[in-house]
């Protein structure tokens, strides 16, 4: 539950530190001109209609050439792959939403359909004909819309490759990455939550009506001037996530808050040492996990997932009055093997329940309290309202193996 400290907020102020992403180094190399000759002609394809680019940075180009169709004509797309990195690339992963690129169906490159092109007197390279020389796929059918595309020995820098896959793709639809498919899952959950919302009290008729009373009204404006007063003030000192929280609270709606991984606030609990030093147990669970072969990772509750409790008053004073304590917490992710690295992504949800309980609250809390409740929203339409808050937050890493 959430206790509010106004003598302190108004000694307070805080100065923000904008955390600046590190610049991705420039690649060393241009990007290709078509016709992109990684490919032989095969079938209605001059070249490559796709390429891929492994940039010096790692990460995966996807070029397109309007000029080359599929090579059966139909719906099947050659494609090509250069490894502009300074180091060795032993698969990438293609996907594209919807398409079904791995649903081979026998018309591949090596079925045999296309005459005779350089390097077909080598087919079939793999056991579904999409494969081409030095390459192999592995697919899930529970993953329809992505291959992996493994190279013998690995693609060396400035070496070339290439293949097929199902479909008429487009390079406005494909996403590549290095590395193969998505090799674990994590999930975790702290259901504190649970019953939170039924324990926070709010207006009825009754209180309505002494709300309306003439000794209510007084006690209704002076705690209303206290809460827009502590909005203001808060606003000035630059905590805004307590301020917008407190602000939602008076205009007694109720509606949730449910704030993306882009929001300020999200990035300010991702800067917090609260959320650091669990994301850092987590990740070493997760670690722990994988290197004992566990693939479907489940994170212990409480042991190692558990709620924050923002209480540094001085140091986090924003997070202090926003949250003070947050009622769950749950984790999703899935990651990896890209060399000898596990890399991927967990996305957090915090939850809490905005509201002033009945002990324990300090300084304005008690007028809060009397919005919430005998001048309570709805019965009284002008009254505060508690109110669900979740903050997603997205956090990427990479584990050694």
């Amino acid at each position: 539950m959430y206790k509010i400290l106004a003598a302190a907020a108004s000694a307070l102020a805080v100065g923000g530190v904008m955390a600046v992403a590190p610049a991705i180094p420039a690649g060393a190399t241009t990007t290709p001109a078509t016709p992109y000759t990684e490919c032989p002609a095969i079938g209605s394809s001059p070249s490559c209609e796709i390429l891929l680019v492994v940039n010096a940075n790692n990460t995966v180009s996807v070029l397109g050439d309007s000029s080359v169709g599929t090579f059966d004509g139909s719906d099947d797309t050659l494609v090509g792959v250069i490894n502009n990195s300074t180091a060795a690339v032993k698969a990438v992963t293609v996907t594209g939403p919807g398409s079904d690129l791995s649903g081979f169906d026998g018309d591949g490159i090596c079925s045999g359909n296309y005459g005779t092109w350089t390097g077909s007197t080598g087919c079939p390279y793999g056991p579904t004909g999409y494969e081409g020389p030095g390459t192999s796929f592995v697919t899930d059918p529970s993953l329809p819309d992505s291959a992996e595309v493994d190279f013998a020995g690995g693609l060396a820098p400035g070496k070339t490759a290439y293949f097929s896959l199902e479909g008429a793709l487009t390079q406005a639809e494909l996403t590549a990455r290095e590395g193969g498919l998505a090799t674990f899952t994590v999930t975790g959950d702290d259901n504190s939550t649970v019953g939170e919302a039924s324990k926070q009290a709010t207006g009825n008729a009754k209180d309505a009506k002494t709300c309306k009373s003439f000794f209510g009204q007084i006690a209704y404006r002076e705690a209303e001037g206290i809460g827009i007063s502590l909005v203001t003030s808060w606003q000035r000192l630059g905590l805004s996530t307590a301020a917008m929280f407190l602000n939602h609270f008076l205009d007694g709606t109720g509606t949730a808050l449910n704030l993306a991984d882009t929001s300020s606030t999200a990035a300010e609990i991702q800067k917090s040492k609260e959320f650091t030093t669990e994301n850092t147990d987590i990740l070493n669970y997760i670690q722990q996990q994988l290197r004992n072969g566990v693939t479907k990772i489940q994170v212990p509750n409480p042991r190692t997932l558990h709620a924050f409790a923002f209480l540094g008053k001085f140091s986090e004073t924003d997070l202090y009055l926003a949250f003070r304590r947050t009622n769950g917490l749950s984790v999703t992710g899935s990651g990896y093997l890209n060399g000898n690295n596990y890399n991927g992504t967990l996305t957090y949800v915090v939850t809490e329940t905005y509201g002033f309980s009945t002990a324990n609250l300090d300084d304005a809390g008690p007028f809060m309290r009397y919005l919430q409740t005998t001048c309570g929203a709805p019965d009284y339409p002008d009254g505060a309202h508690w109110f669900p808050i979740s903050v997603t937050i997205t956090e990427p890493f990479s584990l050694a193996k």
